[in-house]
């Protein structure tokens, strides 16, 4: 039997096998919502896989002062060696805790799984190394770096002060058990993303693959393929956005990212990630179409896209965004109800976890290419408006 110290970097990339067949599938819920009820209502999406699957919990390490990182090792003798160069960058490794129990890793081939609690270097430090004392920029810069730099032997996939991210290269059912998530439903939690099956690209491996993809406070969960990958990827790199994973997917989380942190509206979110075809641009006043193609003709931005069969649904700090291709190609259904939220890629999903939450729920699907956005604040849900920015008095 092979064990997770003893397995190959091609192994444990997927070997022969190679990527298997099937679709993503896709749930987000924020607002007031119960974590058991939902986790079982996107279970009914494992059909649509056979293995790969991740959760998102946002608000379950709130309240405290730290960092928390989750990394997957894949070599056991590899682990000191990697936290020295954390603490060389003047990171401080406060606790180190197992995240699986033994027994799980005689049952599951799998990396081996820790949790750490880390505080930032002083603000001279930080000075020194980053020119910045950024706490939350410091932090996410090295989690891109060792990600980078260790991709073969470790990854961080959860690396906030406020969410945890709980990956697998099985199924869903499998992942609940191995983290065992139910502990988590007594907590009170803002918003959460499942994912089930591994990537259509396969990126730096089977491990390195499975979503939901987290970078701090930004997380992200898609269905889909994207033709136009290698312009996300171009237009990341010149804009000094390192991408971890690889994946198609991971390009689309951190662009969006990219344009709410940096003060874009939803509708111009909008019509750069999901351009408009020539005749729809007609039914546009002037002053829409002239800044329409501002953004659409900008150097960098003209290459973010979503080209292709694809929804996405990215967690921004406090802000949550769906969208479509501009083909609509892949199925969307949103459920809203008096005080909270469900994304997903079938209606039946939403509806089970409305249902189970004994809550009533009106359902809708967005249009081709059309943004949907929420803010979530202390277990409040509101539906934003296309206008909305961070900043300008939008907080």
């Amino acid at each position: 039997m092979v064990t997770a110290r003893e397995i190959s970097v091609e192994a444990f990339s997927g070997g022969e096998r190679g990527i298997p067949g099937g679709a993503c599938g896709l749930l987000a819920a924020a607002g007031n919502i119960e974590l058991l009820p939902l986790i079982s209502s996107a279970g009914c999406l494992q059909y649509r896989a056979r293995t790969g699957a991740g959760v998102t919990l946002k608000g379950i390490y709130r309240d405290q002062p730290f960092y928390i990182f989750h990394v997957m090792f894949r070599t056991e003798g590899k682990r000191k060696e990697l936290e020295a160069w954390f603490t060389s960058y003047g990171i401080h490794l406060l606790e180190r805790e197992e995240m699986v129990k033994r027994k799980f890793y005689y049952e599951y081939d799998m990396p081996r799984m820790v949790k750490y609690t880390v505080s930032p270097p002083s603000r001279e430090e930080m000075l020194e190394i980053a020119k910045h004392d950024d706490p939350d920029r410091y932090v996410t810069e090295r989690v891109m770096e060792f990600n980078s730099r260790f991709r073969d032997d470790a990854r961080i996939f959860s690396s906030s002060r406020d969410s945890g991210t709980f990956l697998t290269a099985f199924e869903l059912a499998d992942t609940i058990k191995i983290f065992e998530i139910e502990k988590y439903s007594s907590e009170s939690i803002d918003a959460l993303q499942v994912h089930v099956r591994w990537p259509t690209s396969a990126g730096r491996g089977l491990w390195w693959g499975p979503q939901p993809i987290a970078l701090f406070n930004i997380s992200g969960i898609h269905n889909g393929h994207l033709s136009s990958d290698r312009a996300n990827a171009r237009a990341l790199e010149q804009l000094g956005i390192r991408m971890q994973v690889g994946t198609d997917s991971e390009a689309i989380f951190l662009e969006v990212a990219h344009l709410v942190q940096e003060g874009y509206s939803l509708q111009e979110i909008e019509w750069i990630m999901a351009q408009k075809f020539p005749e729809e641009l007609l039914s546009m006043d002037e002053e829409e179409r002239k800044r329409y193609e501002e953004l659409t003709r900008h150097p960098i931005y003209s290459q973010f896209k979503m080209s292709g069969p694809s929804t996405a649904i990215v967690l921004v700090d406090d802000i949550l965004v769906g969208i479509t291709d501009r083909d609509h190609l892949r199925p969307f259904a949103v459920g809203e109800g008096e005080d909270f939220v469900i994304l997903a890629s079938e209606e039946r999903a939403v509806i089970s976890g409305a249902y189970y939450m004994g809550k009533d729920v009106s359902l809708f699907t967005p249009e081709a290419g059309k943004v949907v956005g929420y803010r979530i604040k202390e277990g409040v849900v509101e539906r934003l408006p296309l206008s909305w920015r961070r900043g300008y008095g939008h907080p």
